[in-house]
């Protein structure tokens, strides 16, 4: 199951262009077989053209059944689970290593790689690499590079052990625009590490945009 969902993911929009062109066959198909029985005045060849229209409008009727299935499961089975579905794809070589973040529960400060910040197709510009947060915040950037596929943005810290948790996924591309929003409230205040991983439509995921910042932690009641 979880390979067809990463499939989905990665060929959604060759699917529904496919789906596309299969409905425009059958209107096709239906418009022909309305005017054969319009024009004939044989009854037999009648019926064979209204089963034929019959026929088409099932096809058609089966295809936005289709379509629709497509839809749900890519934004609620897909979606949600796109760490999962982007596969595990070979090494490769000319990429350097992700950026990770191993937090210090001693206090001391996160050491991160920003290098991927660089790419100007996969960055992030609020918040900004020091900055401190508290309540909800907006996650803005660019995730848009070349045959694109789906964007994570994941957090890494004191309440993570270290982990990396998402925080927002899509699978539309966005040029300086709104990423995804979280409230820091739950969370311990500290020093926190934001990755934007962008994967292509092949399962390879390009060096990650990774910043710290700091979370003030709820307001005083």
């Amino acid at each position: 199951m979880g390979a067809l969902l990463a499939l989905l993911v990665r060929w959604e929009a060759w699917i529904y262009g496919g789906l596309g062109a299969l409905a425009l066959a059958c209107l096709s198909l239906f418009w022909a077989a309305y005017r054969r029985a319009d024009r004939t005045p044989f009854g037999l060849e009648k019926d064979a053209a209204r089963r034929l229209q019959n026929a088409a409008l099932a096809g058609l009727f089966s295809l936005g059944l289709l379509a629709a299935a497509i839809f749900g499961l890519n934004r609620y089975a897909a979606l949600p689970n796109a760490p999962a579905l982007a596969g595990t794809p070979g090494p490769n070589p000319s990429a350097p290593p992700a950026a990770t973040a191993t937090p210090i529960l001693g206090g001391g400060p996160l050491q991160v790689d920003s290098s991927g910040c660089a790419n100007p197709a996969i960055t992030l510009t609020q918040p900004t690499a020091g900055q401190q947060l508290s309540g909800v915040v907006e996650i803005k950037g660019t995730a848009n590079p070349p045959n694109f596929a789906f964007y994570q943005v994941e957090i890494s810290g004191v309440a993570t052990n270290g982990a990396w948790v998402t925080l927002a996924v899509g699978n539309v591309p966005k040029i300086n625009d709104l990423l995804g929003a979280f409230d820091t409230t739950p969370y311990l205040p500290g020093q926190y590490a934001f990755r934007l991983v962008v994967t292509d439509n092949v399962g390879r995921a390009a060096p990650p945009c990774v910043i710290v910042v700091t979370f003030a932690g709820a307001a005083p009641p």
